[in-house]
């Protein structure tokens, strides 16, 4: 169970809403754009269109529970550190507000991770993964020294978080990757992802619309150094491709559908995304684009 206390009286009230501001812009400050400027052109796009790439930017952020957290963790894994059972796993814990806990199965020689990670007032979420270690031969094995390979699945997951436009409650996610551990000392992941949430938006034209969407995405040699995630996003590599699907809900009209298709690039700490033609360039740890 975990609590929160609010501060009253007006000073605290305003040390909270200053708080408040600062921590959703660092974390997930992903804002709706209706017009994309490249090349010193600006084109005016629809809001189906923006709708999809601001699903598609927050499916990302790692600083929100996206999959570039879930990469991240995967990388961590292989590297044996961090969320991988490094010396400084409740270094992380503490700092961080996370809770880790790590179980070994002898029934098929795999381990189970859960992690719990707090960003405070903004974001919230929880991962339970299961993964085993393959060796040279195939076979799963306990170390993860000697492993080739990792066989990665998310299988349950929570989220919460809120920008200074939308709010964002996580309905479903799994992931089935495996990650190869190059000699070179980098990872290699492909595999598919999917993801499901509810996007309420609360504040410019569109408050009050309701978004209900999924994503599915197909991960193709996303590729990263293994070990502790310190900058990680900035050496990630590969490509994404996927689809997006809402129902849409604008106050006083009756609901609609919309499917998308999508493209995504990674390198240099960003993705670059295509849909319907339109490009996008978003920050893997924020999802701003």
């Amino acid at each position: 169970m975990h609590t929160r206390t609010f501060l009253s009286g007006k000073f605290f009230t305003a040390i909270y809403i200053g708080i408040f501001v600062v921590g959703t812009v660092f974390i997930t400050g992903c804002k709706k754009s209706d017009t994309i400027t490249d090349a010193g052109q600006t084109t005016t796009v629809s809001d189906d269109v923006a709708n999809a790439a601001d699903a598609v930017s927050d499916a990302l952020a790692s600083n929100n529970g996206g999959a570039m957290d879930q990469v991240n963790d995967v990388f961590e894994i292989a590297g044996g550190t961090g969320v991988g059972g490094g010396a400084d796993v409740n270094m992380l814990a503490k700092s961080y507000g996370d809770s880790i806990s790590l179980k070994f199965n002898t029934s098929d020689t795999s381990w189970s991770l859960y992690i719990y990670r707090d960003k405070g007032i903004t974001a919230w979420w929880s991962r339970s993964y299961k993964h085993q270690f393959i060796g040279p031969s195939g076979k799963a094995q306990a170390a993860r020294v000697g492993a080739v390979l990792i066989k990665h699945q998310l299988l349950t997951g929570t989220g919460h978080f809120q920008t200074l436009r939308l709010i964002h409650d996580l309905t479903g996610i799994s992931n089935n990757w495996t990650a190869s551990i190059n000699a070179d000392t980098t990872v290699t992941i492909n595999g598919t992802y999917s993801r499901a949430g509810r996007d309420s938006v609360i504040l410019g034209t569109r408050k009050g619309t309701l978004m209900t969407n999924a994503l599915s995405m197909t991960f193709t040699d996303v590729k990263g150094p293994r070990g502790l995630r310190r900058n990680r996003s900035a050496a990630t590599s590969g490509t994404i491709t996927g689809t997006y699907s809402a129902t849409i809900t604008v106050p006083g009209k009756a609901p609609y559908t919309v499917n998308k298709t999508f493209t995504i690039i990674l390198g240099g700490g960003n993705a670059a995304i295509t849909i319907d033609g339109t490009k996008y360039t978003a920050d893997l740890a924020t999802g701003d684009h």
